[in-house]
């Protein structure tokens, strides 16, 4: 006798979901611990927060006789943004469910379960770390096969399911190749061969499907100086900047270079940076900088009990995958908040049932949500060193 839908949505519900939560939240980036910590449960699919800048006009010295300060307060500007939705699916086969004893069908499913907390926590860092535009690489040679080149294959897997994007008709969004598996990759060539052969040329990009435009506005978009993020041009809103410094041949990442970053943060802010988050080159240049005047040290961090990070002037110093790799950012935390319509994750589940068929197919399937949105209400406490090379 084999499992019940009944059964099976009760498993998920109450055993596999705490757990996989649970599971996903220990797995993610230290970004992710960080900002989870400070989510904000919602209602509505759009959210508004309240940004502020410059200083009150309504302050200053008087005379005896003189008129008081004229009242002008601070720069306000009220922010809307969206939500962005997240979701993973997975099926298992009317077959399985009545053939399998308990112990064969639980290995079945754990199997699932873990494939999926895998996969679901590697997407979710990459969209933190990026710039919203779900693009995971980008075309460097013409090709008129199943293959081809791209800049960098790091965020992309086989089996993944991907778009690629017509570069030359932007801003239009024509699809080359819509729906694609990936066969294989070869990253140190940095060729992805596909289930299709396609004609993509230069600078066209690669995504996951359906995605192109569609992913968190994450570290990449905030820390980047005159784009645009909710829907505000900061171009024309310097203001709203986050604050940067680039790394040279004639500018290395040393003390001074370091202190300016500190002194930007504590400047807007008024604190010293909660973190240091660096891609693994600029953790490497740093550490070996370090090592070199014999001030290596690791310290427990505040927000991440028993783990210890290397220090820098008392701040920990985190690396991340998922960070761009010539990248340092000082990250005021306060400024940082993980907005979410409802719990963060949760199972599909309107019509009371977590598994339902799947069309034309002796299946069942089940898909776990997320409707979730990175604000950051003040960029400029946080501070970028970039272009930091070995």
């Amino acid at each position: 006798m084999g499992i019940s839908i009944s059964q099976l949505n009760e498993i998920l519900q109450k055993d596999y979901l705490p757990g996989f939560v649970a599971q996903l939240n220990e797995q993610m980036s230290y970004l992710y611990k960080l900002m989870e910590q400070k989510t904000i449960e919602t209602s509505g699919s759009e959210f508004v927060f309240l940004a502020t800048y410059g200083r009150s006009g309504g302050i200053g010295m008087i005379s005896e006789s003189g008129d008081l300060p004229t009242p002008n307060a601070a720069g306000r500007k009220q922010i809307s943004a969206s939500a962005k939705d997240f979701g993973a699916r997975f099926a298992i086969s009317e077959r399985l469910m009545k053939a399998s004893t308990g112990a064969a069908f639980v290995d079945a499913l754990d199997l699932e379960m873990r494939e999926l907390q895998r996969d679901s926590k590697d997407n979710y860092n990459v969209q933190m770390f990026g710039d919203g535009s779900g693009v995971r690489a980008t075309v460097t040679a013409a090709s008129t096969t199943a293959t081809f080149t791209v800049g960098n294959a790091r965020y992309l897997f086989p089996n993944q399911v991907i778009d690629i994007i017509d570069a030359s008709a932007l801003p239009t969004i024509t699809k080359l190749k819509a729906g694609a598996k990936i066969v294989n990759i070869d990253r140190k060539l940095g060729t992805i061969t596909i289930d299709s052969t396609v004609s993509v040329d230069v600078g066209d990009l690669v995504t996951i499907a359906n995605s192109y435009k569609q992913e968190i506005t994450g570290l990449k978009a905030i820390m980047t100086k005159d784009n645009t993020i909710y829907n505000i041009n900061r171009a024309n809103n310097k203001w709203f900047n986050p604050n940067t410094l680039e790394a040279s041949s004639s500018i290395l990442l040393d003390d001074d270079l370091m202190e300016q970053a500190l002194q930007e943060v504590d400047f807007e802010s008024g604190k010293e940076p909660d973190v240091i988050l660096a891609g693994y080159q600029a953790y490497r240049v740093l550490k070996n900088y370090l090592s070199e005047f014999q001030r290596y040290t690791t310290i427990d961090t505040r927000y991440d009990a028993g783990h210890k990070a290397l220090s820098y002037n008392g701040i920990p110093v985190e690396r991340d995958k998922y960070q761009a790799n010539d990248v340092m950012d000082f990250l005021n935390m306060d400024s940082f908040k993980l907005r979410s319509i409802g719990q963060l994750f949760d199972w599909m589940n309107g019509d009371g049932n977590i598994m339902r068929a799947v069309a034309n197919k002796p299946a069942y399937e089940a898909t776990l949500l997320s409707f979730a949105e990175i604000q950051c209400d003040h960029p400029a406490s946080n501070c970028r060193i970039s272009g930091i090379v070995a």
